[in-house]
């Protein structure tokens, strides 16, 4: 073999490697470029992403953009009678709640005495009979394994006038305001069809009496009640409503309850006793 050969075989064979350098070094250029290709449409896809999160589109929009709605989590797929189902709340409930709700009370201050009327027939019955009081209350309440811890506001408005006018006819307004602690037994089961609840708090009355243009009214200093009953879930009547109601409203449980309840007299000597025996409330609440 000739040394001209050799050296031409050598020559090839270094053009040949020369190339391979090249192209390995071409390909790690267009790697690191497809790299940064990929990044760039991984973020611009996270962005696309959040801000169809954090916006609001109307269905015309959602078609326009090719895009559709994802059922929450916690809703299962429809079965075979096309009824879709909640994961029971054991499971989705999160980790704080809020329970709003209206009752009616059948609150009697019955040791209160009037300020326009004789004392010998002064008793609250003689003068003002029975009326109810409406109440709103929101429970902002923290859920664990044993159930749940709320921290309750409530307002409360009672209006009542004298029954017999033959006595005068004062009308007496209250206006109650409470603050108490609720303790509600609901994760004993997957849903909480009952659950038992309790409550100690406080109250102070804003009250006004009137008769013939005298007035006489003021507010309480604050006095303890307490409360105890039982919340009675309505979802499992109608699970088609009680899905759509989650979805649309996030709203975890529709209940009855009903209630014993008691006020104390403030310890201030200078304020009407607006004391109770245990009476009855009832209403609707709504779990968010």
């Amino acid at each position: 073999m000739s040394i001209r050969f050799i050296l031409l075989i050598l020559f090839v064979y270094q053009s040949a490697s020369a190339q391979n350098v090249n192209r390995i070094e071409e390909e790690a250029v267009l790697d690191a470029t497809r790299k940064e290709k990929v990044r760039q449409l991984i973020e611009q896809r996270q962005l696309e992403e959040q801000k169809i999160r954090d916006s609001q589109f109307t269905e015309e929009e959602l078609r326009e953009r090719n895009l559709v709605e994802v059922e929450p989590n916690n809703i299962l797929p429809s079965d075979l009678s096309s009824q879709g189902a909640l994961v029971p709340y054991k499971v989705r409930r999160p980790r704080w709640g809020l329970e709003t709700g209206v009752a009616y009370s059948t609150f009697h201050p019955s040791s209160y005495a009037s300020t326009f009327v004789s004392p010998a027939i002064q008793s609250f019955d003689a003068v003002f009979g029975e009326d109810p009081m409406l109440e709103f209350y929101m429970n902002y309440k923290f859920n664990f394994s044993l159930g749940s811890l709320g921290l309750v506001g409530s307002y409360g408005s009672y209006s009542n006038e004298a029954d017999d006018t033959s006595n005068g006819t004062p009308t007496l307004d209250i206006s109650m305001i409470q603050l108490s602690a609720k303790y509600i037994v609901d994760n004993v089961f997957f849903e909480p069809k009952i659950a038992p609840y309790a409550g100690v708090g406080m109250y102070v009355a804003k009250y006004a009496e009137e008769e013939n243009g005298n007035e006489n009214g003021g507010n309480t200093a604050p006095a303890p009640y307490y409360y105890f009953g039982a919340l009675f879930q309505l979802d499992w009547l109608d699970k088609t409503a009680a899905v759509e109601a989650y979805a649309e409203s996030g709203i975890e449980n529709t209940f009855l309850f009903l209630e014993a309840r008691q006020y104390l007299a403030s310890s201030a000597a200078a304020d009407p006793d607006f004391s109770t025996d245990f009476n009855l409330a009832g209403g609707l609440s709504l779990e968010f």
